[in-house]
């Protein structure tokens, strides 16, 4: 090989990605306010722009995805992105099994419970439910996509993702349930609610969510951030590095949407489009974070993201309480007809405060670890 077909030099990167800081922080700031923040803006600036802004970050009330649905996924996506880093890959075994085992039983225990907490917590009394919340999927995500990190090459990963989309998409469409014929897909009436009222009896509100079943597409949107995260780690050049995840990106978007003629997309169902069109713009959203920060090193406009990506689960738990006391507060300080300045205040306080709670944190150099 002569010196100008040699390949172009693997890029170190630095022991902590600043972007997938930043990925987690993108995704939690519109939970914890960035959302009201954004609608009140536009509520008194320009009416026209909030009727639009409001159609996007407004979830879809059954079939169809808006940018407000993958804001969910996006975040499991990034919990899978870090995975390589944190947990290594079967090639990279550092630790005993056993100690590995252990520490992930933990981590999938405390996500639950946390969950529980964070619902009850939300919900005020109310029946306990065992699995309704985000956390509790990122648990069972978790699970799955760090067994399979532990114990399967990149391929047997990849068939395992192809393996967990195809099976839920077969439930769902394939076998009959309670009297319904196969492929029901009805807000009250589909095969993914029914195992779960089954299931969990009591043990769940009264709602179109499902959880059980798409365990299997909660899997699958982690173990598809695992691989983005795998592809981060690897000794390539930025440009192959970016190439590929840009390549990978819009394949999943392609993909996602050609399987939506034939299965919807569904946030309720969490169905195999909607994981493949969310992990489509995780791909796309990290490599643009990976290029501007890690390689451009364009960190300064990132800082708030940073701040809040450091510790986004602690972001997350606390948010019910500072947003029920800045709503409160907003509606106490703006008359009834004042809608969108009661809204921006109120997104003003809770992004702040969890902003400043956070950075004191940042600061010193502490995260919230589960």
């Amino acid at each position: 090989m002569t010196h100008d077909q040699r390949p172009p030099p693997a890029v170190n990167l630095p022991r902590r990605l600043l972007s997938l800081d930043a990925l987690r922080g993108f995704a939690m700031f519109w939970i914890i306010g960035g959302r009201e923040l954004l609608l009140g803006i536009a509520g008194i600036l320009h009416p026209g722009a909030f009727e639009f802004l409001e159609t996007q970050l407004t979830h879809k009330k059954w079939h169809g995805c808006v940018a407000w649905d993958l804001i969910m996924p996006v975040f499991l996506f990034a919990v899978g992105a870090a995975m390589p880093f944190s947990l290594g890959s079967r090639g990279e075994r550092k630790r005993p099994l056993k100690a590995t085992y252990l520490r992930i039983a933990r981590r999938v225990a405390l996500l639950w419970l946390f969950g529980i907490l964070y619902q009850q917590f939300r919900n005020g009394p109310a029946p306990l439910e065992l699995f309704s919340n985000a956390l509790q999927a990122i648990a069972v995500g978790y699970l799955i996509a760090s067994l399979a990190l532990l114990h399967l090459p990149a391929l047997g990963r990849l068939l395992l993702l192809a393996a967990l989309l195809a099976a839920y998409d077969a439930l769902l469409t394939s076998v009959p349930f309670g009297g319904n014929p196969a492929g029901t897909l009805e807000k009250k009436a589909n095969l993914a609610l029914y195992v779960d009222q089954l299931a969990l009896g009591g043990f769940r509100r009264d709602h179109a969510f499902a959880w059980l079943v798409p365990g299997l597409s909660f899997s699958a949107m982690v173990l598809l951030g695992t691989m983005a995260g795998q592809l981060m780690k690897a000794r390539l050049s930025a440009a192959r590095r970016l190439g590929l995840m840009a390549a990978i990106g819009f394949s999943c978007l392609a993909a996602g949407w050609l399987w939506s003629q034939r299965l919807p997309f569904n946030r309720y169902l969490w169905t195999g489009p909607l994981v493949l069109w969310a992990g489509g713009w995780g791909f796309l959203l990290w490599a643009a974070l990976h290029w501007a920060i890690d390689l451009r090193g364009h960190k300064r406009w990132a800082f708030p993201l940073l701040v809040i990506g450091s510790n986004a689960l602690l972001a997350y738990i606390i948010d019910p309480l500072v947003y029920r006391s800045s709503t409160t507060l907003g509606e106490m300080c703006f008359p009834a007809d004042s809608a969108h300045r009661a809204m921006l205040f109120s997104a003003v306080l809770e992004l702040t405060f969890i902003w400043l709670v956070l950075w004191l944190l940042y600061r010193r150099g502490k995260s919230f670890r589960v």
